[in-house]
């Protein structure tokens, strides 16, 4: 965890992500955090655990993005979840709505049957819809992927094929909808991930966020599931 906290900081002055009721600082910075946290005793003992912080950074010609994840879940002393993920993407605008990108995910889940995934990828990218109540993005590219299999050691790489879409709707001044789809399509394997939320202002630059996110790879080790689904709810503070 350290590791990637570290990692996330020399990112830094490259990345960014999204905070739509805060004015940027000085420096053009902004940015989310977000905890979410349920802990029950009696005749189960369970708690959870959900933690995203997000920066973002734009320009007239480039915008940068990135955040960090991290899920943990725990029943009766047993862990069953236990995930982070870094994303860090910029983009290099090349008219008013096309733009160019570069884009990394490290990924290190205990339950996915792999020790690590590493994508970085490049490719192109427009705003096909951006007005005041929805926004619709797409984009594709080619990029490298690295696994290394936990249970063998093995570490399979291969070029890959990516494709992003993001879809925003702004339901009212207080709430608004969000689905990201994201596919890195390879020889070895097929990542895909969907992740849909919905986030409401609650007061000043406090709101509160469920989201539903499932990810799943084509291929993985013997005796683990292929999917990952995973509904969270949290308390975001914009800064």
């Amino acid at each position: 965890m350290l590791k990637k906290l570290a990692l996330l900081l020399l990112l830094f002055p490259l990345i960014s992500m999204a905070a739509d009721e805060v004015e940027p600082t000085a420096s053009g910075w902004k940015g989310e955090g977000e905890l979410g946290f349920t802990s029950t005793s009696g005749n189960s003992d369970t708690e959870n655990l959900n933690a995203r912080l997000a920066v973002s950074r734009e320009s007239d010609q480039w915008k940068h993005t990135a955040s960090l994840d991290s899920i943990k879940n725990e029943t009766d002393d047993e862990t069953s979840a236990d995930s982070q993920v870094i994303k860090a993407r910029s983009e290099y605008k090349l008219g008013e709505k096309s733009y160019a990108f570069g884009q990394l995910r490290l990924e290190d889940d205990e339950f996915s049957g792999f020790e690590y995934q590493r994508t970085l990828t490049f490719g192109a990218g427009s705003r096909f819809i951006e007005n005041d109540k929805h926004l619709l993005d797409a984009s594709v590219g080619l990029g490298y992927r690295s696994l290394k299999d936990r249970e063998t050691g093995d570490t399979e790489e291969d070029n890959i094929v990516t494709a992003g879409v993001k879809y925003e709707y702004k339901i009212s001044e207080t709430a608004i909808f969000n689905q990201a789809i994201l596919i890195e399509d390879g020889d070895e394997n097929t990542y895909t991930e969907s992740d849909t939320s919905l986030k409401m202002k609650i007061e000043g630059n406090l709101a509160a966020k469920i989201s539903y996110l499932i990810k799943r790879n084509s291929e993985v080790p013997s005796g683990i599931d292929k999917s990952d689904k995973i509904t969270t709810v949290s308390l975001v503070y914009a800064f």
